[in-house]
């Protein structure tokens, strides 16, 4: 499949409606295991592994569309359990490439790596799993809008520096360009 390239607002919508898709309602934080196992159940096609901490070398979690499988390790799969919402970021990064139809091994490690530095569709994929990420987490809604970056923390279960990031998404509909260089910088 060729890699499309998709608007922000093409990306909020597709995570809004995968959201909405798996049940979880508007005003309900994701759990990872609730997420899991619902994503096995719409997608049977799809599977995940939990790899001893290591075995992703530098990455934390990892999308191999050929096997259709989110590898993710350990140590993340653990807290995201535990709602630590970095580690949760990440497992629904690695749902964003799988849902998205990103194809290739996909890791999330640190924004800005030597390959998506390299690589302009790399790039536009990462950036779009971040983006996913985000709005599939914390969706875009009039009643979330209205809410400010500490309450979308509490609320979803997210970084602090996640939800600033997704407050100023909702609240100003900044550009990707400038969007998705605070990503990079904030690394969620």
């Amino acid at each position: 499949m060729r890699h499309a390239f998709l608007t922000d607002a093409q990306i909020d919508a597709r995570a809004l409606a995968h959201r909405r898709g798996l049940g979880f309602s508007d005003d309900e934080a994701v759990d990872v295991t609730t997420l899991l196992a619902r994503l096995k159940a719409r997608y049977p096609e799809l599977s995940y592994e939990c790899l001893p901490d290591g075995e992703l070398a530098e990455a934390e979690a990892q999308w191999d569309s050929q096997g259709k499988r989110l590898l993710m390790s350990e140590a993340v799969f653990q807290a995201a359990n535990r709602g630590e919402g970095r580690a949760l970021m990440t497992v629904a990064h690695e749902v964003g490439h799988a849902l998205l139809g990103h194809e290739g091994n996909l890791n999330r490690g640190p924004a800005g790596s030597r390959a998506e530095r390299v690589s302009a569709k790399l790039r536009s994929m990462e950036y779009q799993a971040r983006r996913y990420a985000a709005a599939f987490l914390i969706p875009d809604t009039p009643a979330v809008r209205q809410l400010d970056a500490s309450a979308l923390s509490q609320r979803y279960r997210v970084s602090m520096s996640a939800a600033i990031v997704r407050h100023s998404e909702l609240r100003s509909g900044e550009s990707a360009r400038a969007l998705s260089l605070r990503q990079a910088m904030l690394d969620l």
